[in-house]
């Protein structure tokens, strides 16, 4: 089982998993926890409201502490793995782990939006934020995808970036 007090001493492991730091991922953590342990209060983990205020997670939980239930949204976002890997992964169920991605993946958004770290989603936003960032290098990540070529063998020569092998 992957387990977050584990992994979180094999730096190079902890990053290739989750895309974080151990000392961001716990950055991280600091802003998720209270967050979680409110929504924990008066929601269960299958999203429904409480009928009496919790203050303690059951000693039985499936994902036992906070930090390990960031870890475990975090490994899902990084791999994207089927959820029957991710819980075998983490010893639960499929089921629990479509539940408590749905809810973790709220609690991460409103996390990142009271960190002020949520990606924008309006053009003229961005195009406000970059204009006013103090550093005007920016990397882009983007993914190679598939483009129609033209039929004509002699036409798709010109268009060749000889990045591929051209097969005819």
């Amino acid at each position: 089982m992957m387990e977050y007090e584990k992994i979180k001493k094999d730096r190079k492991n902890f990053l290739s998993n989750t895309s974080l730091e151990v000392e961001e991922f716990e950055y991280l953590l600091e802003h998720f926890t209270p967050i979680w342990e409110n929504y924990y209060r008066h929601y269960t983990t299958e999203g429904k409201k409480r009928k009496i205020i919790s203050h303690t997670e059951h000693k039985s939980a499936l994902l036992q502490t906070t930090p390990q239930k960031l870890f475990f949204l975090l490994v899902y976002l990084k791999n994207n793995p089927l959820q029957t890997f991710q819980a075998a992964i983490f010893n639960v169920s499929q089921s629990k782990v479509s539940k408590i991605t749905s809810i973790l993946l709220k609690i991460l958004d409103q996390t990142l939006a009271k960190m002020n770290l949520s990606p924008c989603r309006d053009g003229a936003q961005l195009q406000h934020l970059l204009h006013e960032h103090p550093t005007k290098v920016f990397t882009y990540d983007g993914m190679e995808r598939g483009i129609q070529r033209n039929t004509d063998i002699e036409a798709q020569k010109e268009d060749y970036s000889g990045k591929k092998k051209l097969i005819v």
